[in-house]
C-alpha cells in the first residue's frame, strides 16, 4: 500500500482549457459539421420555406458560436456562423416584406399575387 504522504495531483493541462483534448476535439468535430448544416440552412432558406430554415439556421448558428466561445477550438469557423446568422436574418426580413406587399396589393384590389 502506497504512503498517504507520496500522492501528487495530476499535472495541469497542457493548455489553459479546463476541457479535456477528448471533449474539445469532439466539440471540434461537432462545430465543423454545424457551421457547414447553418450555411446550407441559411441558403436554402432563401429559396424554400424562408421562416422555418432561417429559424434553424439562426439556432445552429448560435449554438456554433456559443461553442466556439466555451471550448476555444475551431475558431475560424465563427466567421461563416455569423455569416450563416447574417443569411437567416436578412431571410426572414425578406419574407416578411413579400408577405406585407402580397397584404398591400391584395387589399388595394389588384388580386393577383
Amino acid at each position: 500500500m502506497q504512503n498517504p504522504n507520496d500522492w501528487m495531483p495530476p499535472p495541469p493541462p497542457q493548455d489553459d482549457s479546463m476541457f479535456s483534448p477528448q471533449t474539445r476535439e469532439f466539440y471540434a468535430e461537432q462545430i465543423r459539421k454545424d457551421s457547414v448544416k447553418a450555411l446550407v440552412l441559411s441558403l436554402v432558406g432563401f429559396v424554400c420555406c424562408p421562416p422555418i430554415l432561417a429559424y434553424f439556421a439562426w439556432n445552429t448558428a448560435q449554438e456554433v458560436i456559443l461553442n466556439i466561445d466555451l471550448y476555444q477550438v475551431e475558431e475560424g469557423r465563427k466567421g461563416m456562423a455569423q455569416a450563416a446568422k447574417i443569411l437567416a436574418i436578412v431571410s426572414i426580413a425578406f419574407w416578411v416584406l413579400g408577405v406585407i406587399f402580397r397584404v398591400l396589393f391584395a387589399a388595394a384590389g389588384n388580386g393577383s399575387f
